[in-house]
């Protein structure tokens, strides 16, 4: 099991855009420096409101493997169908080649129809366009050249620099964000990151999807290992956590999912996460990742108010994993 953090970059009422994000460059910084079990950290893309702030996340990463010594960090969804995807090889091979190769490109389709139409691009070939830009990506990236000649994109060979130095080793993931998506990524072997607000059914149904998918294509999958992203609010207080995650999430919910009843998928949300005492998350959080099998497990301290509660946390959650590690 591997552990890291992940960024929604919320920025809640009466909260500056410069506060959200040095809170996400102080945790990254303490985190990079004195927990060695965390290994990664991830930043969301969002575009057009205040539920993220951060539209170019590979900008933020790049920010953030310049402060950094030891991390491994990168982006949770860069959407690369709004996207050219030569731009996104380009500054991927450009990141994995500044960072020595901690670089890692989660990647994402459009997960919103607005964006579709302000970025032009047809929603009714979302998927075929999903699907070309990131075959130009990978081979960019593998091989340091890449063309293309379809409905979408049309250049020729051209040669992609600085060269990727991690080539097929640079860690890619690809967001579940439609039954379509898992479905081609089970045939490529690979690895989910899952929405998090999705309900732990929705994210479990999608992982048998996948399963089913890449046996029926003799796809080897049984090394794959998938991402978990966990919103983290513990407090002695259960009221109190649930009063912080329920005001960090009630904007997000309201734009998001706008025609279910809102106060039942925030109640969904807080119980699927570990938002509680020390006593309210570890068994279903196991469940969890069991049903959707994930082993690697991002977390978000961001809907915490106090720096040193987040710190407090932080803390409990690393000496548990070095308690798990097996011996040497």
């Amino acid at each position: 099991m591997n552990f890291g953090l992940f960024f929604l970059n919320f920025q809640p009422e009466n909260t500056s855009s410069e506060t959200v994000l040095d809170n996400m460059i102080n945790t990254v910084s303490l985190v990079d420096k004195d927990y060695k079990n965390f290994t990664t950290a991830l930043v969301n893309e969002h575009h057009f409101s205040k539920n993220g702030i951060v539209g170019a996340p590979m900008t933020a990463a790049s920010f953030l493997l310049g402060l950094t010594e030891r991390l491994h960090i990168g982006s949770l969804n860069q959407v690369i169908t709004t996207h050219h995807p030569v731009r996104i090889a380009e500054e991927a091979s450009l990141l994995d080649q500044m960072s020595e190769s901690r670089f890692i490109l989660g990647l994402s389709d459009c997960v919103n129809d607005f964006e579709m139409d302000f970025f032009k691009r047809q929603r009714d070939s979302q998927q075929l366009q999903f699907e070309a830009c990131y075959d130009i990506i990978n081979e960019a990236i593998t091989t340091n050249y890449c063309q293309a000649n379809n409905d979408f994109y049309n250049f020729p060979r051209i040669s992609i620099n600085p060269h990727c130095l991690s080539k097929e080793n640079m860690k890619q993931y690809i967001l579940a964000s439609s039954v379509s998506v898992v479905e081609w990524a089970a045939k490529k072997a690979l690895p989910l990151t899952y929405r998090w607000s999705d309900s732990l059914e929705d994210k479990e149904i999608l992982y048998k999807r996948y399963l089913d998918v890449a046996a029926k294509h003799n796809i080897d999958v049984s090394n794959v290992e998938h991402q978990f992203p966990l919103l983290v609010n513990l407090n002695h207080d259960r009221d109190v956590a649930h009063q912080e995650a329920t005001a960090y999430l009630v904007s997000y919910v309201a734009e998001v999912y706008p025609h279910l009843n809102q106060q039942q998928k925030i109640a969904e949300l807080i119980s699927q996460h570990a938002i509680g005492t020390d006593n309210d998350y570890y068994e279903s959080t196991l469940n969890a990742l069991e049903r959707t099998g994930s082993k690697n497990v991002l977390l978000s301290f961001e809907s915490m108010k106090n720096h040193d509660d987040v710190v407090k946390v932080i803390n409990m959650v690393n000496e548990k994993i070095q308690k798990n590690l097996p011996s040497s």
